[in-house]
């Protein structure tokens, strides 16, 4: 079973793990947004008291159950950003399209954390495939997890968790013959080697990320509004590899009410679905909710047509010209953390953004 290249800390280029990945597939995959992986059920991180978990007990094959989530959209209403209003004794009181803001919604990479996907995807390929290169032929595995992710993206069967239909798909399309890994008696083998990888590599991708100072002050300071607070990353990695990524940012899972990852949600970013099934399984109407995101095409429209307010973190947006996010309120988290309330900041960066409507006309 070959080790990993250990990579260097200092490096700032993309390097090539003995060469068992070929760069072209680990770019062509990074398009789609990224692969996930994971072998058992996560563990349960141990959310906040009577909160929310990121995940169930493990069903009997081995992936947590599904749970329940919102059913629709609902009608077309005013998803901007929230407006700011004054509560008792000059406390603001956020309003969202539906009411006050009950739950804040935080991507991750990009918001939360300085981390360059389109950079960072091809590096995490080619050492996943080097890992591995015993069990897969690096080729065929990459294109093969492009497939299986593809699937998961475009997934509408609510009846099958993520981390189901990946390990479906991905099994189908790997031939024994050239994958020992992929046999039906080596595939727990397989998972947990996968496992391994997470515990033991991914952590030295760290490298490649950025902590933003404000991260952790401005989940708090939703918190500390006694809102419900959502990890709203796209659930296409495993619990694992967020779990990780989540502490490059200097932030615990039990920060969270609920963390969004491969094994606990049943729909991906960009599907309106993905919003309201976090909001039914948080238990807040999605018209209470404010997505906080830097992704114009995949955290801002999508939560406006679920009927979600919505905010953009500047510095690393992705997808400018996106029609559906067109007049979202921008600024940066240190904005965010004052319209909290936390810095006792005065301006209002969601003025006239609640007129702006989920189901606007580029999205009609």
């Amino acid at each position: 079973m070959p080790d990993a290249e250990a990579p260097d800390a200092g490096c700032q280029d993309a390097p090539s793990i003995g060469g068992a990945a070929p760069a072209s597939a680990a770019g062509e995959l990074a398009s789609t947004a990224g692969p996930s992986f994971a072998g058992d059920a996560p563990p349960s991180p141990g959310g906040r008291a009577g909160a929310a978990t990121v995940s169930a007990a493990p069903t009997s094959t081995g992936v947590v159950a599904a749970e329940p989530q919102a059913k629709s959209a609902p009608a077309a209403g005013r998803a901007g950003g929230p407006q700011i209003l004054q509560g008792p004794g000059g406390s603001r009181i956020l309003q969202g399209p539906g009411g006050p803001i009950e739950a804040v919604l935080f991507d991750l990479d990009g918001t939360l954390l300085e981390l360059d996907m389109d950079r960072f995807l091809p590096v995490y390929l080619q050492r996943l495939a080097a890992w591995v290169a015993d069990l897969f032929d690096p080729e065929d595995f990459l294109r093969q997890l492009i497939r299986a992710t593809t699937a998961v993206m475009q997934n509408r069967d609510r009846s099958r968790t993520n981390h189901e239909l990946l390990y479906e798909v991905l099994w189908a399309g790997l031939d024994p013959a050239r994958h020992p890994g992929a046999r039906r008696e080596q595939r727990q083998a397989a998972l947990a080697r996968f496992d391994r990888f997470y515990r033991e590599q991914f952590p030295q991708l760290q490298f490649m990320a950025r902590r933003r100072p404000e991260a952790a002050a401005v989940v708090d300071a939703a918190r500390a509004r006694g809102w419900k607070v959502v990890l709203a990353t796209n659930p296409i990695f495993p619990w694992l590899a967020i779990a990780e990524r989540l502490r490059w940012a200097g932030l615990e899972p039990d920060r969270f009410d609920l963390v969004t990852v491969l094994e606990n949600m049943h729909s991906c970013k960009p599907q309106p679905d993905y919003y309201l099934e976090i909001a039914g399984r948080i238990g807040v109407e999605p018209g209470r909710c404010l997505m906080v995101g830097n992704d114009l095409r995949d955290d801002i429209a999508p939560a406006r047509v679920a009927g979600m307010a919505v905010y953009v973190v500047e510095g690393m947006v992705l997808h400018e010209g996106e029609p559906g996010a067109a007049g979202a309120p921008r600024g940066t988290l240190g904005h965010l953390l004052q319209q909290f309330g936390k810095s006792g900041g005065t301006g209002n960066i969601f003025a006239n953004q609640a007129t702006l409507h989920g189901n606007n006309a580029a999205l009609q």
